[in-house]
């Protein structure tokens, strides 16, 4: 038994020392060990976020299956349903929604803007509890057709599931917020099959930054989440986008074209953005309903914008839809969408933008044909570089909106006219939103901004690991001379010294050695570390997984001039790393 003990003691301690290793190389991750291993996490964060997706599928088909069955719709799809079936769904299905929300999950707290909140403020720590409620949530939501997308949840979800993996093996939190972009860019990639525009987004969006030592491993993550779906069709139905070229003759048009998709994009934020204080006075459950409402009376018209609309945005890439329709369709769906993201319906707003800019896309596109005819492109490429437009519009993000185009279309010909729209659209949205993404703006709603200097950026990609002193001797307050001599003959840079009192201060062992080498101190033979002349610093604890970030804010907090790097064991135990003071912090991004 005592053998059997002593095993696992051994085995235990044996791991947290490799483990200690590991988190070590993950401190700084622009060297190679560190990189290599953040890259097969990222991996393993992108497997288990494409297995997420196909829950989130699964779980979808199953809650809708009833209820084309039992208002008798036979082909499975919104657009065929009843007048009755467009408007009782989706209130329903927001009523339920509100009073979940109210009486059981009371949080509100989704999406890609929670993720950004919580990379800000907490670390990339995600809530289990939060992901599987949004999980739930958000199933319930686009099985009643309400006006929201799926990569909201896929990327919470991927997220989460980064989140978690990185604190289960006691990470350092930069690595952490890495590994939440990870989840994050495969989410977006198994539910579009879109590898390359989920890993732009990824940094564009959520990180708000381009590293190699970011871009490595959310690839890779990417990567393996479309894998992972890549067999199942069915999980993100392909886009039919296709064209025939382009006239140089209706570049001017275009640019007029990504204008008012600039238009349309920044009213959808600043829409949203308005909505936003309005619902807030309404019950949570009360302002859900309104939603489902306002979209179940927009569907008795406009039956399309139910649902995730992969097939409203077919329909528009083929020219399918009327002048008239294809601006119903895109504008209904705008507000519809508006209401649902304001009332915090659990979802995202991706898709939604699609949909919205492939029907004013194709609009815009049968109109140009009227204006310049013989020379103007099918309304299919107009629907395409609609999606782009809006996309970039909305988010501002328009290198995620240019590659999104180009993977749906595949088509490399589609680089000129795609810049052109993505880029007039981008700059005439700025003009109107005051530069702000819709996640942005309902950040800030909440009270909360984002610090996103490149000071903080660098701060929050080191670990206290890279930057620590490790030359330190632990002593205790009052300590022998024979003890104290043989502490000073190591080549150490501070002297930690403990109380009983658990307070912990730092000296400079040549202040000591100075007070110890004076003739009239030779017959001391216990010293008293805090009576004996030389400069203390109280030095405050700082869990090992911070960064340096987190270090920064703690030294100008509590105005200190230095921290303990340190892990609780068990009880009040704990192992102490290094000494970080405020100098090397500032060390590590001055010159």
């Amino acid at each position: 038994m005592a053998a059997s003990s002593s095993n696992g003691r051994s085995f235990r301690e044996a791991w947290q020392t490799r483990m200690d290793t590991v988190r070590q190389q993950l401190a700084d991750v622009e060297n190679t060990p560190g990189l290599g291993l953040l890259c097969l996490l990222g991996a393993a964060t992108g497997g288990l976020c494409g297995l997420v997706i196909l829950a989130l599928h699964t779980a979808i088909h199953t809650l809708q299956e009833p209820l084309f069955e039992i208002f008798g719709v036979a082909s499975g799809t919104f657009t065929d349903s009843s007048i009755a079936f467009r408007v009782a769904v989706p209130v329903l299905g927001a009523l339920l929604l509100g009073l979940l929300v109210e009486w059981v999950i009371k949080s509100s707290e989704y999406g890609i803007v929670h993720i950004i909140e919580r990379l800000v403020y907490y670390q990339g720590v995600l809530p289990m509890k939060a992901a599987l409620a949004e999980f739930t949530m958000s199933a319930l939501a686009l099985a009643t057709g309400q006006s929201v997308g799926r990569e909201g949840v896929a990327a919470h979800t991927g997220a989460t599931t980064g989140s978690w993996l990185g604190r289960q093996l006691g990470l350092p939190n930069n690595s952490v917020r890495t590994l939440v972009g990870c989840g994050a860019a495969a989410g977006i990639a198994a539910s579009f099959n879109t590898p390359l525009a989920a890993v732009i987004f990824a940094m564009e969006v959520v990180m708000m930054e381009y590293t190699i030592a970011g871009f490595a491993p959310i690839i890779l993550a990417a990567v393996t989440g479309s894998l992972v779906t890549f067999t199942f069709t069915d999980v993100h139905p392909r886009l039919m986008a296709d064209y025939s070229g382009f006239s140089p003759v209706e570049l001017p048009y275009l640019a007029l074209v990504g204008a008012l998709l600039g238009i349309a994009g920044a009213s959808f934020t600043r829409l949203c953005g308005a909505l936003v204080p309005l619902l807030g006075k309404v019950r949570i459950s009360l302002r859900i309903a309104l939603a489902g409402l306002v979209t179940g009376l927009l569907a008795v018209q406009f039956p399309q914008i139910m649902g995730l609309g992969f097939e409203t945005v077919n329909a528009s890439l083929a020219g399918e839809y009327a002048i008239a329709i294809a601006l119903g369709v895109g504008l209904a769906k705008l507000l519809a969408t508006s209401f649902a993201t304001a009332a915090a319906i659990p979802g995202g707003v991706i898709l939604p933008t699609f949909v919205v800019g492939s029907a004013l896309g194709s609009a815009l596109g049968s109109i140009g044909a009227l204006i310049l005819p013989g020379h103007a492109s099918d309304a299919g490429l107009y629907a395409l570089l609609g999606i782009g437009a809006m996309m970039g519009a909305v988010l501002q993000a328009p290198l995620s909106a240019l590659v999104v185009i180009l993977e749906l279309s595949g088509q490399t010909g589609l680089v000129l006219p795609g810049m052109l729209v993505v880029i007039a659209a981008l700059v005439v949205s700025r003009r109107i939103s005051v530069s702000e993404s819709l996640f942005r703006l309902l950040l800030r709603r909440r009270g909360l901004d984002y610090r996103n200097d490149p000071i903080s950026q660098y701060l929050r990609r080191a670990s206290v690991l890279s930057a620590m002193n490790r030359r330190f001797r632990i002593v205790e307050r009052r300590i022998g001379r024979a003890a104290l001599d043989e502490v000073l003959e190591n080549n150490i840079d501070w002297l930690l010294i403990r109380s009983r009192e658990h307070r912990a201060s730092l000296m400079r062992p040549s202040d000591v050695a100075r007070f110890v080498s004076q003739e009239e101190n030779a017959d001391i033979e216990e010293i008293d570390l805090h009576n004996i002349p030389g400069k203390r610093i109280d030095a405050y604890p700082i869990h090992v997984r911070a960064s340096l970030q987190e270090a920064f804010d703690m030294v100008n907090r509590n105005e200190t001039e230095a921290l303990i790097v340190e892990r609780n064991v068990t009880g009040s135990r704990a192992i102490t790393y290094g000494v970080l003071t405020r100098e090397a912090i500032d060390g590590t991004y001055r010159p």
